[in-house]
């Protein structure tokens, strides 16, 4: 039979077939490496963010310690200076309120706390605030059975030195969270350095579709590492701008009570002896005499007045005396009478039965917006208003200055500050412009039910 009768049979495409197969089967695999990678990656970068706000709330609780124990520090010193007409045990009750708030404030920073610090370190902190209060109720008692000086010594060595301690205990945890914040970016640029260089060789081996999809991963996880390390950095400056701020403010006391109350303190002495010789000799007439002690009755009220400005601006005592809508109205009169700038303030509801933290909060951010409204904005009129409803508290402070589009939005700790009061109470702190023509700061909080709403 001729070759035309029995054609040759076509050459199988069997090999195509494997190939475009294999070539499939490549490409499912890559996809799949690839998702599993860009999952693998966003696990890590939640656990990273979960892990860095963790240490950020217990940052920020850890200053509100460090706060308190100052403000004890602060009590101490007062008390020991017998500058106050009190006796001793009259005390007791204001450092009973500090212990509440600093029991909660420890309970608070336990809850926070990062998983990995060790036990024994947790420990310590617990075991400082308990030697602390120790210390303090031995001096009551001493005071209560009439021996002051005791107590006085009690308070003066023993108590100041376990305030140390913890303010000590304090700084250590606030360096040891700033160091696991820097490992754990250390750690998590490693695993998405490894992963980088695993997809990076993926790609070589693979067609210009497939290298694109690995290039899109690859973009994903440069951006997770780039946000990771912004969300890190900012939480570190944070950090140390607030221990530098901590330790810059008792640096400025410090040198005020040397350099001021020091000097009138030197003259009252010297005025005082003055006073006592001629008293002693009989020398003097009674109106020279008088008029003496009227002037060392003036330097005495000159340092008692230093001390309660420096006392309010520590810790706003009005706040625990009369409560959030007085202490509000009282520090607008104050900034208007030391500025001269006219602020209309107005509140509505009805403020009783906050939180002693949120009040607090809420009292500092309006320090903070006031202080900008007077330094950066170069406003003529300013309206301050306090609003609270049956679930939300409002507060909103406007100005009629240069605003945002010349005045720019004010970066700086003042207003991460207060947005971090407003994150802490759950409510969000909102920056715009004013109808009066200027800045316009609002802070909105969830609050507890009013008492007048529940009656």
């Amino acid at each position: 039979m001729s070759d035309a009768a029995n054609p040759e049979p076509a050459a199988p495409r069997r090999p195509v077939a494997w190939l475009v197969a294999g070539v499939l089967l490549a490409a499912l695999m890559v996809v799949g490496a690839s998702w599993y990678a860009r999952l693998e990656v966003r696990r890590l970068r939640d656990e990273q963010v979960a892990l860095t706000e963790r240490h950020r709330l217990d940052t920020l609780q850890l200053i509100r310690i460090a706060s308190n124990v100052a403000t004890i520090e602060d009590t101490l010193r007062d008390m020991v200076d017998r500058s106050e007409p009190y006796p001793l045990s009259a005390w007791q009750q204001t450092f009973a309120r500090l212990r509440v708030d600093l029991d909660q404030a420890l309970t608070r920073e336990r809850d926070l706390a990062p998983v990995a610090r060790p036990a024994a370190q947790a420990r310590q902190l617990d075991e400082a605030a308990a030697r602390l209060w120790a210390a303090i109720d031995r001096g009551f008692a001493a005071a209560r059975a009439s021996r002051d000086d005791e107590a006085i010594a009690i308070f003066t060595s023993d108590g100041t030195a376990r305030q140390a301690e913890l303010a000590h205990q304090v700084s250590q945890l606030l360096i040891a969270n700033t160091r696991a914040d820097d490992e754990g970016t250390a750690r998590a640029r490693a695993v998405y350095d490894a992963v980088d260089r695993q997809m990076l060789w993926l790609s070589v081996g693979l067609v210009f579709a497939l290298l694109l999809a690995g290039g899109t991963v690859v973009h994903a996880v440069r951006r997770s590492i780039i946000a990771l390390q912004q969300v890190s950095a900012e939480r570190r400056a944070l950090s140390w701008r607030m221990i530098r701020l901590q330790e810059d403010v008792q640096s400025a006391l410090a040198r005020e009570l040397h350099d001021e109350f020091g000097q009138v303190l030197t003259a009252l002495g010297f005025g005082l002896s003055r006073t006592r010789r001629r008293v002693e000799q009989g020398a003097a007439p009674a109106a020279t005499l008088a008029g003496e002690l009227g002037e060392l009755q003036d330097l005495a009220k000159q340092v008692l007045d230093g001390i309660r400005q420096r006392s309010r601006a520590l810790h706003p005592v009005v706040l625990d005396d009369f409560g959030l809508e007085h202490a509000l109205r009282s520090h607008v009169e104050l900034v208007a009478r030391q500025t001269g700038l006219p602020i209309v303030v107005e509140t509505t509801g009805d403020f009783a039965g906050l939180p002693g933290e949120m009040a607090t909060h809420l009292y500092r951010i309006l320090q903070e917006a006031l202080t900008n409204v007077v330094r950066h904005s170069g406003a003529s009129e300013v309206a301050v208003s306090a609003h609270r409803g049956e679930h939300h508290l409002e507060l909103t402070v406007e100005d009629d200055g240069r605003g945002l589009g010349e005045a720019g939005s004010r970066p700086g700790l003042g207003l991460t500050s207060m947005r971090e009061r407003a994150a802490l109470m759950g409510g969000t702190l909102l920056l715009g412009a004013s109808p009066l023509g200027g800045t316009r700061v609002r802070v909105r909080v969830p609050v507890p039910i009013p008492p007048s709403a529940t009656a």
